[in-house]
């Protein structure tokens, strides 16, 4: 199939956003394009204004702000099947240690940060979930599934699409089609470092699990051993499930969703746990800590991962305020010797507003808390710009040694 192609030329600020390897071209940054309608995922070429030669490579958006979407910096690019086929395997050789340490469920394209802007691939054991963001996707998709199919050795692929896309869907295929053989349940099993969870691969919120906490999880679980553990925004179970793994004495864990506690039941059920040791609490998350610290309720550990506070610049301020008032929260269930674990994964609040919003709610040196360690993301959440740099996790102990 040929793709047209778009001669481009920008502005000189998405001129220099581009060639510093920024993957979003704004509408107003372009300067010189065709007129008329293009449809999506026509081939756009970049030219350097000064030298009037190639500099990038996109694809066209037209009902989108970010009307292109970069897939190769540089000065040449083949567009076929063997593009494809050689983008993919940079992608998979990203993973190629997560998969050697024998983890099952991990993040197989992400996004923009592997040039596959607007396109997820989350794979769980034998099964990958792509879930689907642009129309820009669409001339190449089947291309696509058939070269991720092969590389990552899936049986099945789960199609999923954004809310957006979803409402308009012009794709060859519908939300929570599968392609491959056909799945006797949904359901699919996968590991991490030790622990099977579940990931409802066709209803499951995004595509069924967040994977992005595995290495948090992978210390709750190390560092969990007798300890009383609370774990809130718990949503299936993932960071207490861990924990109950690495021997905790007792978990407490917090989510407004009754259908995300059944499915974690399900998990530690998977895992063969004492789920005598759990106490689900399904109830908004201020409300419960609040009454958690009525009942003079102290843990070993506390762990809040909330979902994201600011998904546009407007609610940076009100995000700041909600991380701050669970920070007090949570500070105020931590026993002496305990550990405070606090993330987000807002990409517009930086892990150094982060950490300053942590030392306005006290957590700091003068009230008797030491800074332990952040952490950004894994090896298949890697980070390509810095919009991309959403998730942070901070690691706090209260008093003692």
């Amino acid at each position: 199939m040929k793709i047209p192609t778009i001669a481009i030329k920008l502005n000189k600020a998405g001129e220099r956003a581009v060639k510093q390897g920024h993957p979003w071209v704004f509408e107003n940054s372009i300067e010189k394009a065709p007129e008329g309608d293009r449809p999506a995922g026509n081939l756009c070429v970049i030219f350097d204004q000064r030298y009037n030669k190639p500099i990038a490579f996109g694809l066209w958006d037209p009902e989108e702000i970010i009307r292109i979407k970069i897939i190769l910096q540089g000065n040449r690019l083949q567009l076929n099947t063997e593009f494809w086929k050689a983008q993919l395997k940079m992608a998979y050789s990203k993973r190629q240690n997560l998969i050697n340490k024998g983890i099952t469920g991990y993040r197989g394209i992400h996004g923009e940060n592997d040039s596959f802007p607007g396109l997820i691939l989350d794979v769980y054991a034998k099964v990958g979930v792509l879930k689907i963001y642009s129309n820009i996707w669409k001339p190449y998709i089947e291309v696509l599934m058939e070269e991720i199919q092969s590389l990552y050795g899936l049986e099945s692929i789960v199609t999923r699409f954004s809310r957006k896309i979803e409402q308009k869907n012009t794709f060859p295929y519908q939300e929570g089609q599968i392609i491959g053989e056909a799945l006797a349940d949904e359901k699919v099993e996968f590991e991490e470092c030790g622990v099977k969870f579940y990931a409802y691969t066709q209803s499951g919120h995004k595509t069924g699990f967040f994977l992005d906490q595995r290495p948090n999880r992978l210390w709750v679980q190390q560092n969990a051993k007798g300890k009383k553990v609370l774990d809130v925004f718990s949503y299936v179970g993932g960071f207490g499930i861990h924990a109950l793994k690495g021997g905790a004495s007792n978990l407490t864990s917090v989510d407004i969703s009754q259908q995300a506690m059944d499915v974690a039941a399900e998990n530690i059920k998977l895992n063969k746990l004492d789920i005598s040791k759990w106490t689900p609490i399904t109830e908004d998350a201020f409300v419960a800590l609040e009454d958690l610290i009525e009942k003079n309720e102290l843990f070993d550990m506390v762990i809040i991962d909330p979902p994201s506070f600011a998904k546009q610049a407007s609610e940076v301020a009100s995000a700041s305020n909600q991380y701050e008032r669970l920070a007090r929260l949570g500070r105020d269930l931590v026993a002496k010797n305990g550990t405070l674990i606090l993330g987000s994964c807002s990409s517009r609040i930086s892990l150094e507003v982060f950490e300053d919003i942590h030392r306005h709610a006290g957590i700091n040196p003068m009230n008797d808390w030491k800074y332990l360690h952040f952490k950004l993301h894994d090896d298949d959440h890697p980070i390509g710009f810095a919009e991309s740099n959403y998730l942070k996790t901070v690691f706090y102990r209260k008093g003692g040694d």
